[in-house]
């Protein structure tokens, strides 16, 4: 029996509703740090968004 692929479920700029910044503004890591000590969702989305910073997201790498 195969298993079903997870399903991330993500809301775009969930997080920076959660913080009050605008969509497209820098969330600090004190944010971060913020949004984790809530925990639950919070927590979630705030370690979501302390490991997307470490992706390599086109066009902004440097040369």
């Amino acid at each position: 029996m195969a298993r079903t692929p997870m399903k991330l479920d993500l809301k775009k700029n969930q997080m920076h509703k959660d913080v009050g910044k605008a969509p497209g503004a820098k969330v600090t890591e004190a944010d971060i740090a913020k949004e984790k000590s809530k925990g639950g969702v919070f927590a979630k989305r705030a370690q979501f968004a302390e490991n997307a910073k470490k992706w390599k997201h086109p066009g902004k790498t440097k040369r």
